[in-house]
């Protein structure tokens, strides 16, 4: 009989610490037990939970920061710092750039982030537990590409370039290119956002706030190329990045040129958050951008009859200003006679869709396959 109580006992013993650490698992996880007076503050955005960072750092006693000119915090405790950006899944933790489950969120003023930064992040720096303890913060198919936003450039009283043979102009050539490439996307399950569907005049501002909006994965910003030297010809495509030469600087100078035809949207310019700006875009998505240009040139010289004149860097408003990897495609010169005639016949256009579409899916795989071309 002692032998029976002692192993119903055991038993029941078992049971209680089974349940006890089931329990703290399933609320609070193996590793970290958020402060309870944070419970109430927790919000949910697209199936994630959130809490507002100036509360995280009052808790827990962090120097919080909020700078409005460039939406991004910088919490700081002893020698430890971290700095976030609203709308952004990228951080910087002690000059080591870092991953969030999701993007930091702004919402009713004020800056929100997943509750897993909490365990994940701040933790070790509150003393909370060993950062050797931590466990690697699960990314539910975070890599994965399901929306593309195509910008088709120009529109409206913004014409483009003009051809000098046949008098083709740019605004209706890259909306036909566009509309294809996006026939092409949706038949391999893209989900796809137009900035404008038809011959309407969209400022370079909203094209980048459309893509922010509505939480794109790619955005593919499609033109026609022209330059004063006639004979230059063929397929580029470019990402943001420090311009390199004098064609570049010019096509740059040509396509920013539409901010200035009435801009519905008040852009704000100070040198201090242009210069802000352009750092921190540099440092998430450069390598994305430049792999998704890479991949489309290649695809264009596999695929298709065409000159190609590669990968190349410029300051493209359009691409400055949106937060995913963007690039922008110069499907030949209308400049060119040649390359002119060949942008009238439909056929021509759908060959080039096909090559831009088969690269923006090659870099899809490639992406999804390593998880983030950047991730550290």
């Amino acid at each position: 009989m002692k032998l029976c109580h002692f192993k119903y006992y055991l038993i029941i013993a078992v049971l209680s610490l089974a349940a006890a650490f089931m329990s703290g698992c399933a609320t609070q996880g193996s590793y970290f037990r958020l402060d309870p007076s944070l419970t109430k503050d927790v919000r949910t955005f697209s199936s994630v939970g959130y809490l507002p960072l100036i509360k995280l750092c009052d808790v827990y006693g962090l120097n919080y920061k909020w700078d409005s000119y460039i939406n991004t915090a910088t919490i700081e405790k002893e020698n430890n710092k971290i700095i976030l950006r609203s709308g952004s899944d990228t951080m910087f933790v002690n000059g080591s750039r870092k991953r969030l489950e999701a993007p930091a969120l702004m919402n009713a003023g004020a800056l929100f982030v997943p509750v897993s930064f909490a365990k994940n992040t701040l933790a070790p720096i509150v003393g909370l537990l060993p950062a050797e303890e931590i466990p690697e913060a699960e990314i539910l198919k975070r890599y994965t590409i399901k929306t593309i936003v195509i910008d088709a450039g120009h529109g409206g009283k913004d014409v483009g370039a003009v051809g000098r043979r046949f008098h083709l102009r740019e605004k209706n050539m890259a909306l036909e290119l566009a509309h294809k490439i996006k026939e092409k996307m949706e038949g391999s399950g893209i989900r796809v956002i137009m900035t404008r569907g038809d011959d309407t005049f969209i400022p370079l501002a909203r094209r980048a706030e459309i893509a922010n909006r509505n939480g794109a994965d790619l955005f593919v910003s499609v033109h026609i190329n022209a330059s004063r030297t006639k004979s230059l010809s063929g397929f580029e495509c470019y990402y943001l990045s420090n311009t390199t030469d004098d064609n570049a600087r010019a096509l740059e100078a040509y396509e920013n040129a539409s901010i200035k035809i009435g801009e519905e949207a008040q852009i704000e310019h100070s040198k201090r958050l242009d210069r802000t700006l352009w750092d921190m875009a540099l440092t998430e998505n450069r390598l994305e951008s430049a792999e998704l240009a890479s991949n489309i040139c290649s695809s264009v010289s596999e695929n298709f009859t065409m000159g190609n004149r590669g990968i190349r860097a410029a300051r493209f408003y359009v691409l400055k200003y949106t937060r995913m990897p963007a690039v922008l495609v110069e499907a030949g010169y209308i400049s060119n006679k040649y390359e002119e005639l060949k942008l009238k016949d439909s056929e021509f256009l759908d060959k080039i869709a096909d090559a831009v579409s088969q690269g923006i899916l090659r870099y899809k795989r490639q992406y999804e396959k390593t998880e983030g071309f950047t991730r550290t």
